[in-house]
């Protein structure tokens, strides 16, 4: 049962989804013809075409505030999670978000510094240069003349996310315990992800420290720019950074208007982020164009540092392994390459995986490296593993979808640009470093810690083991397979007959509603009727299966 904690929230989302989740539950059961919600009548925009499910989630994620919103952004991001057409729904929440009040931010920004904002900027412009879920951005200036950029929270969302994920939390629990898909889907280490990303993207001071990184390792670098966090006017809902100056790294005309050539950006970017992957370990996870600037000396500016990816020692010889199998045409690098990053499940949906990656790489393998789409490969890789339902380790996740965004973004430069010719050269001298016997010395040494504290540990587990084999306190559990396939065929056959009360449900309400229908006459009685018969059925066989669960 739910705790009987935010109870006004859940209420609130309730009647979202119920007016929504109709939507859905008869689009999917093929019916959205007899119910015309795109008539305006529960409150929907008008419009001549019927809404797809889709579009109904969509709908329901935006009126329910950011944590949904956000959830959707993260979820258009994983379709090795959800179907294409709602990850392409899904998308559209990226543009969506209405700006707050000037006078809400300005009143959060002068209750996190303790100052009248006039004291603190000599400027501050009252129309927003972007909104999202949590915070937008204004233009200001300092008072010792230098431009920046103010990202401020908006006022409320913590609270209401926090309330947000309690109740999401308490869901996801209750679907791994009654819902088997859901343990598949580990559907309880998705929501702590998306927690954990929620929870990091709501502290600007952690996204401060993220661009201090990247500057301390670009700082060398005369290609690539990080704009300065001004700490003194930075809190949890604040962050002030430098302006940057220049234009979109998508706009290739006004790229060469500066006077630089966009082929050599885009294999400057290449660059960029090969020295974040195998160079640092540490990289930019959101290559979306609006984070992206070519600068007036002709150097990659970047902003926005939410989101973020780390890579250990192993991960990186993995990631130059697949990198350099795909390269030199190696099915079997390619393969063990993407085991041991991650994409592995059941045995036997792992052994067709592998036979449809074979497939995928034998197409590439036949052309040449230079015409190797990442971008195309990696969503293969994504439309193979939901297929499968085999989902793959938030990290790799995170680094499979930044190399196909990096280099779909840098295809917008250059339509001839391919990721695997601008970095071949990068990969081989990257692989003498990661190879070489400093690095290989490092793991060496770094194994051998581990293995001496095994050896120390030993003595004392085996003396453990033994007490409990002489008590009788060892205990063995022998799991049979055959008990568990009996209830699943049970549980599906007790499904099917719900799914038949259900849709017999539904063939009733349809014939009282042809039977109360005159031709060219329609009332709105009828489609009262019509709905309640349809609701009626609906619930009749929800109840149903609610009692058929308690049996």
């Amino acid at each position: 049962m739910f705790r009987p904690r935010n109870i006004k929230r859940k209420a609130q989302i309730a009647k979202v989804l119920a007016k929504h989740g109709f939507g859905f539950l008869v689009e999917k059961l093929g019916l959205g013809r007899f119910v015309p919600f795109h008539w305006g009548i529960l409150g929907h925009p008008k419009r001549k075409e019927r809404y797809s499910a889709p579009e109904h989630l969509r709908m329901a994620f935006e009126e329910l505030g950011p944590t949904f919103i956000k959830l959707g952004q993260i979820l258009s991001t994983r379709p090795d999670l959800i179907p294409a057409e709602y990850v392409e729904e899904f998308s559209k929440l990226q543009d969506r978000i209405p700006p707050c009040p000037t006078e809400s931010i300005i009143r959060v920004v002068e209750e996190e510094l303790g100052k009248p904002i006039g004291e603190i900027f000599s400027e501050f412009e009252e129309k927003p240069i972007a909104s999202a879920s949590i915070g937008q951005v204004h233009r200001a200036k300092l008072k010792d003349g230098r431009s920046v950029v103010v990202k401020v929270q908006k006022p409320g969302v913590e609270r209401q996310i926090k309330q947000d994920l309690e109740i999401l939390e308490e869901l996801a629990r209750r679907l791994a315990q009654h819902w088997e898909v859901a343990r598949h889907w580990d559907i309880e280490g998705l929501y702590e992800e998306f927690a954990y990303i929620l929870r990091n993207e709501l502290d600007y001071e952690r996204e401060g420290r993220n661009a201090d990184t990247f500057r301390r390792n670009f700082l060398r670098d005369e290609t690539v720019y990080i704009p300065e966090v001004f700490w003194e006017y930075t809190t949890e809902k604040v962050l002030v950074m430098e302006e940057l100056q220049g234009v979109k790294l998508t706009d290739v005309e006004g790229i060469r208007s500066m006077g630089y050539d966009p082929t050599d950006i885009a294999n400057r970017g290449a660059m960029m982020y090969m020295n974040m992957f195998f160079r640092d370990g540490f990289f930019h996870g959101d290559p979306h164009p609006g984070n992206f600037f070519v600068l007036t000396n002709g150097r990659i500016g970047i902003v926005d540092f939410g989101m973020v990816g780390t890579l250990d020692d192993i991960m990186r010889v993995n990631l130059l392994q697949l990198l350099y199998g795909i390269s030199k045409s190696d099915m079997s690098l390619v393969m063990d390459a993407l085991h041991d990053l991650g994409v592995r499940g059941d045995i036997k949906k792992e052994r067709l995986l592998k036979r449809e990656l074979e497939v995928l790489f034998s197409y590439y393998f036949l052309r040449p490296v230079k015409e190797i789409k990442l971008s195309k490969i990696v969503n293969e890789i994504f439309r193979l593993t939901y297929r499968y339902r085999i989902s793959l380790p938030s990290d790799l996740f995170l680094l499979l979808k930044t190399v196909g965004m990096a280099e779909g973004l840098l295809m917008r430069l250059d339509p001839d640009f391919r990721m695997m010719n601008a970095v071949s050269p990068y990969l081989s001298r990257s692989r003498r470093i990661l190879l070489s016997p400093k690095f290989l010395a490092r793991q060496a040494e770094r194994n051998l810690t581990v293995i001496s504290k095994m050896l120390m540990e030993s003595p004392e587990k085996l003396k453990r083991l033994t007490s409990m084999l002489e008590s009788g306190r060892l205990e063995f559990s022998v799991k049979y397979e055959g008990e568990k396939r009996l209830v699943g065929d049970l549980k599906k056959d007790i499904n099917r007959l719900s799914l038949s009360m259900l849709t017999l449900g539904f063939m009733v309400s349809m014939a009282l509603i042809v039977s109360a229908y005159k031709p060219g006459f329609f009332k709105a009685e009828h489609f009262l009727l019509m709905s309640g018969a349809i609701v009626l059925a609906f619930f009749g066989g929800l109840m149903f299966k609610i009692i058929r669960e308690g049996a």
